[in-house]
């Protein structure tokens, strides 16, 4: 039962779009979630038929591949769909690009076949820099080749009346697709967002829109008291409140990518005000589970407690659990008495990145940073407490590590933050890492590559209490050449991107080491390792 038991008339009252379910007394956030309700809509006002006549257009004319170029809200969904879902015969090959570390971007290029390759620019705001960089690069590409005909392998995917509307007319894109202006980017699976690169890939998206339909009836029916939906809420909702703050996922390994999705709705959407949940998945089991573990499972049986489980019929009853999740999501914040539906923390990682790219030299390059101490042969940036317990310029790598983890206390987390090439080698590599310090604690450890976290968990970071504890790994990755139209490389994007996000984090309060890699990646990581095996158990 709920301390704050839902009203009797809660889903009605959703469906009716009432803003006064969440911050009843503040018209500023009632004005905010007004315009944010519209992915209630989605099942049934999204029609798939022009949608699967423009992916029928694509296939006839033999692309290879349709290309994302998109962040958050704009990509996850569609790393849902391409990873969950088989690819269809006939239909391009659906790929994603969310992240600006130009390795990733260079490696995209040498693997498909620009010349006969769709690439969708997704961008709610349609000025988000991330998609607009991507645009600029792989633009310039294509117009080399078909000159003013570049861009018929474009499409854009934004609100109504944004500078990216303007720019794909103007470029002669082949197709732009308006979104409703009242869907939030974490909310947008089942609008233009998901549902264009979903069939471009061959999937059944009438058939996904039906399970929707059917999830959305049974959440808002009579007796939507005992809908999924609101059990799914009440029971993130509690339990966070009672010190079960990190969703931890047990998900089939064929669904393992829909915790990418569920991770940036939940996390983006409650981690404010010093409260919220953190989901984790795609964790091997530790040796022991902390007490602020809530476990749901999908196509898998959790055997801890406390725990919920949900079956899926088939992939396509993911269109259901879109819609399951993002009701449950509000009913939760609901019970957090929280606004789900704004980012107030995004900005200031943004901001941080800004003011860093106008500080550039003539050369395009960031201002060189001073290492506030050298934890082996790295330079080493940490906040100010890691500062004072370490009272020195020069340390040994497993005496720092060793300092920043002693910090982590029970109900804490622990999250590394990797701005590098998130490829299959490095992954490996930085599990390896992962792996050294879950037998260290009982807290929840996490992998995020940079810069795709700022879209999702980033929120939470910095917004939703102080229980971090945080190491940022950052690569120097080497291009010269500027992304055209702006005067800085990808790399320098995606070093200001790191930079940005650690002082936003330092100016939150948060308990953060940097370590740069230096020119021999592999190296470091080793190293690290190395350094973590030199150890002891922290009691967390």
């Amino acid at each position: 039962m709920t301390s704050r038991p839902f009203p009797a008339d809660f889903f009605k009252r959703l469906r009716q779009k009432d803003p006064t379910l969440w911050k009843s007394g503040d018209k500023e956030h009632q004005k905010i979630i007004r315009h944010c309700l519209g992915w209630l809509d989605l099942p049934r006002s999204m029609a798939a038929g022009p949608i699967r006549s423009f992916a029928a257009e694509i296939c006839a004319e033999k692309f290879t591949h349709a290309v994302v170029l998109g962040m958050g809200g704009s990509s996850l969904a569609c790393e849902v769909f391409r990873n969950c879902f088989p690819q269809a015969p006939g239909h391009p090959r659906l790929e994603v690009l969310d992240t600006t570390h130009p390795d990733a971007v260079a490696s995209l290029g040498s693997r498909i076949d620009l010349n006969s390759s769709l690439f969708i620019v997704s961008s709610k705001s349609g000025s988000t820099i991330e998609p607009n960089c991507f645009m600029n690069h792989f633009y310039s590409l294509i117009l080399k080749a078909r000159g003013k005909q570049a861009g018929k392998q474009f499409i854009a995917i934004t609100d109504p009346g944004t500078s990216l509307e303007k720019l794909a007319h103007s470029l002669g894109f082949r197709k732009v697709f308006l979104n409703p202006s009242d869907v939030g980017g974490r909310f947008s699976v089942l609008s233009y967002f998901g549902l264009v690169p979903a069939a471009l890939m061959g999937i059944n998206i009438e058939q996904l829109l039906k399970r929707a339909r059917r999830a959305q009836e049974e959440t808002f029916s009579a007796s939507g008291g005992q809908s999924m939906a609101l059990k799914l809420g009440a029971v993130l909702g509690e339990s966070a409140k009672q010190g079960q703050d990190k969703l931890t996922l047990m998900l089939s390994p064929a669904l393992g990518s829909f915790g990418l999705w569920i991770e940036q709705l939940v996390a983006e959407s409650t981690g404010k005000e010093g409260k919220g949940i953190l989901p984790v998945f795609n964790e091997p089991p530790p040796h022991h589970y902390g007490a602020d573990r809530f476990f749901v499972g999908l196509d898998s049986s959790p055997s801890r407690q406390p725990a919920l489980a949900m079956k899926l019929k088939d992939v396509y009853d993911l269109g259901g659990q879109f819609f399951i999740w993002e009701a449950a999501t509000a009913a939760a914040g609901f019970l957090l008495e929280l606004n789900p539906f704004d980012q107030p923390d995004v900005q200031s990682a943004k901001d941080q990145t800004k003011l860093l790219l106008e500080t550039l030299d003539k050369k395009g390059k960031l201002p060189r940073e001073n290492a506030d101490f050298r934890a082996g042969g790295l330079s080493a940036f940490a906040d100010p407490q890691l500062m004072q317990n370490l009272k020195g310029v020069q340390w040994p790598l497993a005496k720092v590590l060793g300092a920043h983890l002693s910090r982590l206390a029970p109900g804490d987390y622990f999250a590394l933050l990797a701005y590098v090439n998130p490829d299959e080698n490095n992954h490996l590599l930085l599990e390896k890492i992962l792996g050294l310090i879950r037998p260290l604690s009982a807290a929840a450890i996490r992998l995020d590559y940079g810069p795709r976290y700022l879209h999702s968990t980033g929120q939470f970071y910095k917004g939703g209490g102080s229980r971090g504890l945080f190491l940022e790994l950052v690569e120097s990755p080497q291009d010269i050449e500027p992304i055209p139209g702006q005067p800085f490389s990808f790399s320098t994007l995606c070093r200001a991107q790191a930079q940005g996000d650690f002082t936003a984090m330092i100016k939150a309060g948060r308990r953060i080491l940097r370590l740069e890699l230096g020119p021999s990646k592999t190296g470091s990581l080793q190293a690290l390792a190395n350094a973590l095996t030199q150890l002891d158990i922290i009691n967390a």
